[in-house]
This record gives C-alpha cells, sequence and structure tokens, in this order.
C-alpha cells in the first residue's frame, strides 16, 4: 500500500501569507497551539486549539497568526481520488469536506483524541508496519472527522472584536466578487455599488482580509480560472470566462499566482488529479 497522503507539523512565531491561494490537494489543518485567522472564500475563522480546517480542491483561502505567540499546526494534503477504493456506500471518507463550513471546533477531549492519529500521521519512522499504521491511522481520523462533522461542531466561537466588525462589513462585498468575476469590477464601480467612499473600502478591506480589493478580484478570477481548465477549457476561453479581457495578461497573471502557465497547471491536474484518467 503506497501512502495516501502527506504530512507535516509547521511552527512558526510570526505567520502571514501575503496572497489568497488554492491547490488541488485536500488539506487537513490542525491547530495544536496558538491563534490564527483564516479568510476561506466569503467565511472567516478564528482557529486556536482544537480547531480542524478542511480545505477541498480550489478553496481560496490564506491566513494570518497573531504576533508574539508560537503556531503550530499539523497540515494533511492527498488527493481524493485515492480515497475511492477505501469509502464504502455507507462511509464517505470525504463528506465532512463537502459541507459548506469549513472547520471543526473540538473540545479538549476530542482534540486529545485526533491529536494522537495526526501525530501518527506525521510520524516519519521506517520500521517493519509504521507505513501501514500510518495509513490506518489516516483513514481513522477522515472516520472521526466525518462524526464530528455530523455533530454539526461548525460554530466559530473565537470571532468577535473590531476584525469581525470590519469582516461583517466586507463580507458582502467578498460574496459579490465571488459570485461576479466576469463584471468589471473596478474600485469605483465596487465602492458605489456598497455606497462606500473609495478609499474607506480599501482601508476596511484591507484590514479585514490582510490584502487590497484588487489583488483579492484576481485571486478570485485566478480560482475560476483553474476550475475551466480543469474542466477542459482552452487557455484563452478559460481566461475570458473568468473575467480576463487580455489572453497575454490572463497568460503572466496566472504564471506569477500558480507559478506554473495555464496549459501546465491543465495538464498536470489531467495527469494527478483528474479522476476519469
Amino acid at each position: 500500500m503506497d501512502n495516501l497522503f502527506t504530512a507535516v507539523v509547521n511552527k512558526d512565531m510570526a505567520w502571514e501569507m501575503t496572497h489568497f491561494h488554492f491547490h488541488d490537494p485536500y488539506e487537513i489543518l490542525f491547530v495544536t497551539r496558538g491563534t490564527c485567522t483564516f479568510l476561506l472564500e466569503s467565511e472567516m475563522i478564528r482557529a486556536t486549539r482544537g480547531t480542524v480546517l478542511l480545505i477541498r480542491s480550489g478553496l481560496l483561502h490564506m491566513s494570518t497568526s497573531l504576533p508574539d505567540e508560537e503556531y503550530v499546526r499539523y497540515i494533511i494534503n492527498f488527493n481524493p481520488a485515492v480515497l475511492r477504493d477505501y469509502s464504502s456506500r455507507e462511509t464517505d471518507l470525504l463528506e465532512a469536506f463537502q459541507q459548506d463550513h469549513h472547520a471543526i471546533f473540538l473540545n479538549e477531549a476530542e482534540t486529545q483524541e485526533v491529536e494522537i492519529l495526526f501525530r501518527t500521521c506525521e510520524n516519519k519512522t521506517r520500521s517493519y508496519g509504521s507505513d501501514l499504521r500510518r495509513n490506518m491511522a489516516f483513514l481513522e481520523l477522515l472516520v472521526r472527522l466525518g462524526e464530528l462533522s455530523r455533530e454539526g461542531r461548525h460554530s466559530n466561537p473565537n470571532l468577535e472584536g473590531e476584525a469581525a466588525k470590519n469582516y461583517r462589513r466586507v463580507k458582502p462585498i467578498i460574496s459579490y466578487i465571488l459570485e461576479n468575476p466576469t463584471h468589471s469590477l473596478s474600485l469605483e464601480e465596487v465602492a458605489e455599488k456598497f455606497f462606500y467612499n473609495k478609499h474607506y473600502l480599501c482601508r476596511i478591506f484591507k484590514t479585514a482580509t490582510g490584502i487590497s480589493v484588487g489583488k483579492y478580484i484576481t485571486s478570485v478570477r485566478i480560482q475560476y480560472a483553474a476550475q475551466f481548465l480543469r474542466q477542459g477549457h482552452s487557455v484563452q476561453e478559460s481566461g475570458e470566462m473568468a473575467g480576463f479581457k487580455n489572453n497575454s495578461n490572463f497568460i503572466s497573471t496566472f504564471r506569477k499566482v500558480m507559478e506554473v502557465s495555464p496549459g501546465q497547471y491543465r495538464q498536470r491536474y489531467r495527469q494527478n488529479f483528474d479522476p476519469k484518467l
């Protein structure tokens, strides 16, 4: 049995992503220490010990930790296609990822329970049976997270204060951009639609999300373009359907954000993640 996943433990005293990103593998992120604010598309989550984030393919997200506090998290990535042979009629191992909510909040007893599974998944020991134990712990982890998700552990108890206030102001704008990437979406037009002065809009958006309105619009359009590429559309069609007016600008922007060209991205997805292959 090959490894079904990759797992690491990351530790940082200060962590800040400077742009939104997305990826094709599914990701499970489990916070064991510190506090980090996540923005997953239009949902803001304040993650502390016991928070599990479930990030499916193509989900736009970014994160920033609180300063002067060590931020420790387990990260597991996996190709969802490899789990087809392990799910059953009664148990869809990816069920927790298909929900509208992207986080599960555990109590301390549950945190300690799943931390053992994460620790086993991350164990790099090479000995008789170790690879099978890691894969079995991974499958058990997915089952447990599915059970906890079914129990409705999705309410975020930690979002409060000024950050929550700014987020509530910009959430309708984030949703509008996500739903209308092909509109012109100039700063002036977005500000006018939501009855904000454009300078005030820039300030509260940057405070709430950590990036500018323009960078967020670009991130959303790249996300949509990647989705169209995965569906088999041509490079030019994908750029146009995602709101890019110029094909060369689309290609250069895509390469800058994704670090591969649109054509290379489509080919890589077909080779590694296309369930039809």
